[in-house]
């Protein structure tokens, strides 16, 4: 199974350790949450997957290749089969929400690939509405259907729902059950332990620079319980 993995990962960033010898290694398959405190490393970790940060010690191998040597032109590659999602959607407020999706498509084949990830994020009706037109969880779904339209292997997400009503949260929720209904997989970094409980197939918890836990949802939450911390209910 394709997989990410990360070996004795150590990152710094001047003074400070943010991870401290990690190891994992993550399918590639399925939901996989990536959580812990704010700080922790969680971004850090999927920055390192596909080259826009580089290990002070340690090896980073995604889909078989060392990512932390390849030079940037075979970065690209990678990354298109692997694309990693910032926080924000990235849009063009003066293009259709097609249009947007359709800068992915450049000098690839024509072959229905807009209308097919168009399709899959539920925009076909949204299609001709340009961003300022559509609330938010519309634009993360848009800026998710882009990334589809590179037919990759998996998506990396940071903190998709963050700052997002429960309505626009939900709609993030479900184009992530749609990405699984279509056979691909998602690393999603996230602090919404109620999205975790509904669609992590796993989960990995990075604390204090390592992992603290690799396992399924039910697991963690068990923990998080015993531990005393706060972990909001399964939803139903």
């Amino acid at each position: 199974m394709e997989a990410l993995k990360l070996t004795g990962i150590v990152k710094r960033f001047g003074d400070v350790t943010v991870l401290n010898g990690l190891s994992v290694e993550i399918p590639l398959a399925g939901l996989t949450f990536i959580v812990g405190k704010s700080g922790s490393g969680k971004s850090v970790l999927c920055r390192l997957a596909v080259g826009l940060l580089k290990p002070d010690e340690g090896r980073v191998e995604l889909l078989g290749q060392r990512v932390d040597t390849l030079p940037e032109r075979q970065l690209v590659p990678l990354r298109a089969r692997v694309p990693y999602l910032v926080q924000g959607p990235a849009l063009l407020d003066w293009l259709t929400l097609e249009a947007n999706v359709a800068l992915a498509a450049k000098g690839l084949p024509d072959d229905g690939r807009v209308a097919r990830a168009l399709e899959r994020m539920g925009l076909t009706g949204l299609k001709g509405r340009s961003p300022p037109q559509v609330g938010p969880g519309i634009r993360k779904r848009t800026a998710i259907a882009r990334a589809l339209v590179l037919e990759p292997t998996c998506l990396l997400l940071d903190e998709p729902t963050t700052g997002l009503d429960s309505i626009a949260a939900g709609q993030v929720n479900e184009a992530l059950e749609a990405v699984r209904a279509a056979g691909l997989g998602a690393m999603v970094v996230s602090h919404d332990y109620a999205a975790l409980s509904r669609l992590a197939d796993r989960v990995v918890e990075v604390r204090q620079g390592v992992v603290g836990y690799h396992g399924d949802k039910a697991g963690l939450l068990a923990r998080t319980q015993d531990d005393g911390r706060s972990a909001p209910p399964a939803e139903p």
